[in-house]
């Protein structure tokens, strides 16, 4: 009978094991690639973010997840908000953020680690949230970048640096934050005429810059921290070509077609700088999918921009 017993509670013992096993919540790692859903979430459906859609969905074709394109409809916070608490609903594995308002989002990006979900932010950073890693330009030197061009654009001409009219997007942005902060860092503040912020609407923007030329002659040079505006071409903005035709300095910010003509057709008063997009997107993905089945990801991952002026215009056209 002892025996019997024994035998009884070693068989109960490896049952309840079983049991336990079985019972055990699916791991991320242990999830088929297939029904892992990550959500790519820009700070607004534009033109600026067609190569991270573009090189975020290759990627996610690469390893055979789902990628989800959740553009906001305006530039205010509160949109990127609701976005998160619905995929937060959906209980959608990943977020890959371009950050609105990073004071605004922390919350949302906090209870949507909570939930169990990897949040990652590119382009435009909320540094005291919870997220895995932020992935983009290294926007405060990218600032220091745009100053160092705008002297050389002076000095092209034999011209001391004068009064600059800075345009940038949201105020509460962290990136378009630090690359002002850059920008400051090495540009004279009384060499500043006005930072212009455009809340990234292309229209008010236009409208701005339009006002600040015609009322204020003393304006030499125009730096564009935020530069989709330029991006349709800056024939489009009437005031700001006829600015450049006259001697004017500009140095725009990322890159089009039309953008690169109008800098090969003013060599002397223009030049950009371009952000590697692609690898935001691609990297951003690959990164945070190793992320979601518990491997080890890098805490920031940085791009430095490229300047394109009149010495390599010609190869970035040819690569366009």
């Amino acid at each position: 009978m002892k025996k019997f017993n024994i035998l009884l509670s070693a068989v109960l013992f490896f049952a309840l094991l079983v049991a336990s096993c079985q019972s055990k919540p699916e791991k991320k790692s242990e999830k088929n690639k297939s029904q892992i859903i990550i959500a790519v979430i820009p700070k607004l459906d534009n033109v600026i973010f067609e190569q991270v859609k573009e090189s975020s969905l290759a990627a996610a074709k690469e390893l055979g997840i789902t990628v989800t394109w959740e553009a906001p409809t305006s530039i205010n916070g509160e949109k990127q908000q609701e976005l998160i608490e619905n995929l937060i609903k959906y209980k959608v594995d990943g977020i890959l953020i371009s950050c609105n308002d990073a004071e605004m989002l922390q919350e949302s990006i906090n209870k949507a680690t909570r939930a169990g979900i990897k949040v990652a932010t590119f382009d435009s950073d909320c540094p005291n949230s919870g997220r895995v890693f932020y992935i983009g330009t290294d926007n405060k030197n990218a600032g220091k970048v745009c100053a160092e061009t705008m002297q050389k654009l002076y000095e092209n001409t034999n011209q001391k640096p004068g009064k600059v009219a800075v345009l940038s997007g949201g105020v509460s942005a962290f990136n378009l934050d630090e690359r002002l902060k850059g920008f400051k860092s090495e540009w004279r503040a009384e060499n500043i005429s006005e930072v212009l912020y455009s809340y990234e609407q292309v229209d008010y923007g236009n409208e701005l810059l339009t006002y600040h030329l015609q009322q204020n002659k003393s304006i030499s040079g125009v730096q564009m921290l935020w530069g989709v505006p330029a991006l349709a071409g800056v024939d489009s903005i009437p005031a700001l070509n006829q600015f450049i035709s006259k001697g004017g300095k500009a140095v725009f910010f990322d890159v089009s077609r039309s953008l690169l003509l109008y800098i090969k057709k003013h060599p002397d008063n223009t030049a950009t700088v371009k952000q590697d997009f692609h690898s935001m997107g691609y990297n951003g993905v690959m990164n945070l999918y190793d992320a979601i089945i518990g491997k080890p990801v890098q805490i920031q991952i940085l791009y430095d921009v490229k300047v394109i002026d009149k010495n390599n215009v010609d190869d970035e056209l040819k690569k366009m």
